[in-house]
């Protein structure tokens, strides 16, 4: 047995075919992006036994003040593929022993029995792309059917941002509601930066929602390896009263069903926490199968006493 500190995309490709299981999370286009803005660092492992890669992970690891976090995935799409949840759980070991992380945090299909991990289940929507357009629209909730009918009688538009003055609007939208919303957003840089290398590696749209001109709302979409993912996003006071985002993510299934990729992932929710529950709505009312993975988390006894005392 053996810990690997690096593995190329034949190896992903080989362990995809064996395991089953295809990673968006695992695309080359993470490090890529994170080199580029300075981000993060990407951080590649792999467990070997008898010669043979049995399991591979792919982390960006950040640092400040002394502490450092390492993220392998996010939600519905795992940050380790694996043979069998043996190597999965010697690969998780070894990359905290290894990497010394102060938090590492690990989406997988389903959580291991790993010493030091805390489990909880984490929560997304995939529509299945492989159905017919109007089959995809008639499993929309009827609210939502009714809403982007009624945006279209309203005159709103949606488009995919063209040109690099469209793409910088774009992402000047969803920085505004970021500040607006207090939602945590990357910076900027990081922002073009997934831009420009899932471009390169498979698929990356900004769809704007207009109307008379003026940008409403925004959905920016990333895909490789079989599925896309609504990345970040965003819609002005208007845009919500117009559900402006309604009519953006429709055009957006459009967009990546042309791509002939399988799925659209919405992103991360939770059932469960009432502070996700306009957004749980929002999500669960386009009509995807709900996917339940789960995210296991270790802390160091220091990290986990500056996380309870930042909470005082």
């Amino acid at each position: 047995m053996s810990f690997r500190s690096s593995w190329s995309s034949s190896d992903l490709d080989d362990m995809e075919r064996e395991s089953g299981l295809r990673s968006f999370a695992l695309d080359g286009a993470w490090a890529e992006a994170a080199v580029e803005s300075h981000y993060a660092e990407p951080l590649r492992a792999g467990y070997e036994e008898g010669g043979m890669i049995r399991a591979l992970a792919l982390g960006l690891r950040r640092r400040r003040a002394g502490f450092s976090k390492i993220v392998c995935g996010t939600n519905g799409t795992p940050g380790i593929i694996a043979r069998d949840p043996d190597a999965a759980s010697h690969l998780l070991e070894g990359l905290r022993r290894r990497w010394r992380p102060s938090v590492l945090q690990v989406f997988l299909s389903s959580s291991l029995q790993v010493k030091s991990f805390e489990w909880e289940p984490a929560y997304s929507f995939r529509i299945n792309l492989g159905l017919p357009p109007e089959t995809i629209k008639d499993r929309f909730a009827k609210s939502t059917r009714k809403s982007l009918a009624r945006a279209i009688r309203n005159g709103v538009t949606a488009r995919l941002a063209s040109s690099s003055q469209d793409v910088g609007l774009a992402f000047g939208l969803i920085e505004e509601v970021s500040r607006i919303k207090k939602f945590p957003l990357p910076p900027h840089s990081y922002l073009a930066a997934i831009h420009s290398s899932f471009r390169k590696s498979g698929i990356s749209e900004l769809v704007v929602a207009s109307r008379g001109g003026q940008a409403l709302a925004v959905v920016h979409l990333i895909g490789a390896r079989g599925t896309a993912f609504w990345w970040k996003g965003g819609a002005s006071s208007l845009g919500y009263r117009l559900n402006a985002s309604g009519g953006a993510h429709w055009k957006a299934i459009e967009i990546v069903k042309e791509h002939g990729l399988e799925w659209y992932d919405l992103g991360g929710t939770n059932p469960l926490d009432p502070a996700y529950t306009r957004i749980h709505d929002f999500k669960s009312s386009f009509g995807g199968d709900p996917i339940t993975t789960a995210v296991g988390t270790y802390s160091t006894r220091l990290a986990r006493s500056v996380n309870r005392l930042r909470s005082v």
